[in-house]
């Protein structure tokens, strides 16, 4: 987590200081935030047994702009990740009793890196790609109520590749309004411990993101 934060903060200081170097940049903070499509993936059992639920994604986000069409963003998240697996439950002679729904909850603090085009005739809609680094809170399965805790056979860290497209809504001079439809596909294997058949686990979000945007350091 220490590497993390060396890392983040690291990136943030290089964005600020070319901000405040460049006479003609500028840069936006604000909060984005809503609903999920979440799924896991990477093995057999995930691909007959698990299907999609709902998650989310709240956070902050810091962009420097180096022209109107150009910008690199970055910030931190909270996301809700993870899948819904139905399967056949049994009593303690063997019958069936029924399907079981375990919810899969996988929480972890994200940090995108990512490279925005902007193009529109005000600058209103945008695309964005590249990296995210996640950090795992908390893994865990919830079953009728039940939690059980399964953060330990997960490693800590997941990697993949955000792409995302929206547009914003401009308000007054200094503010703007926003909504991304924002993919993160999980490119690692975050199980600790062995998986079934060789496979692997693997996340994957599509978050529905609104924000609010605050325009900083408007250059002359």
């Amino acid at each position: 987590m220490t590497k993390i934060k060396s890392l983040y903060f690291g990136i943030l200081f290089l964005m600020i200081s070319g901000s405040i170097l460049g006479q003609t940049n500028k840069y936006d903070v604000g909060v984005e935030a809503g609903p999920g499509l979440i799924f896991l993936w990477g093995n057999d059992i995930l691909a007959k047994q698990h299907n999609m639920t709902i998650g989310g994604s709240a956070g902050l986000f810091f962009q420097r702009n180096y022209t109107n069409a150009l910008s690199l963003r970055t910030g931190i998240a909270y996301e809700r990740k993870g899948s819904v697996a139905h399967t056949q439950g049994y009593d303690y002679l063997g019958n069936p009793t029924g399907e079981v729904k375990t919810r899969v909850h996988y929480n972890y603090l994200t940090i995108p890196i990512l490279a925005r085009a902007t193009f529109g005739k005000n600058g209103q809609f945008f695309v964005n790609a590249g990296p995210y680094l996640g950090y795992l809170l908390r893994q865990a399965f919830v079953t009728k109520g039940n939690t059980s805790n399964n953060t330990l056979n997960n490693k800590e860290l997941d990697f993949g590749l955000t792409t995302g497209l929206g547009f914003t809504v401009p308000y007054k001079t200094k503010y703007a309004f926003s909504f991304e439809v924002r993919n993160n596909l999980g490119l690692f294997n975050v199980s600790a411990i062995p998986v079934f058949n060789d496979g692997a686990i693997r996340t994957n979000s599509t978050n529905f993101l609104f924000g609010f945007t605050y325009k900083v350091g408007q250059g002359s």
